[in-house]
């Protein structure tokens, strides 16, 4: 899938460690802000002192079909109230 302009960020990350709970411990970004993830979501081979990249990328399709469901629900709600 292209990425579009604007609609994906890019940074670089470091596992500082993978606690025996199952839980990286990860520096994200030239702040090297911790943020704890399940060690699960580490590509293979990831470990203490990996250096990661990590892409974020909006989901518009994944967003656009959310709000169809909830429209969708808010009518047959509206439907079922008006028919009592």
């Amino acid at each position: 899938m292209p990425e579009e302009e604007g609609k994906t960020k890019r940074t670089r990350a470091v596992v500082d460690r993978v606690e025996d709970g199952g839980t990286a411990v990860v520096l994200v970004g030239d702040e090297e802000v911790s943020v704890d993830l399940p060690a699960s979501m580490l590509p293979a081979g990831a470990g203490d002192g990996s250096h990661l990249v990590i892409t974020v990328r909006l989901d518009e399709a994944s967003r656009a079909s959310a709000e169809d469901r909830i429209r969708a629900l808010q009518e047959k709600l509206e439907r079922r109230g008006r028919e009592q």
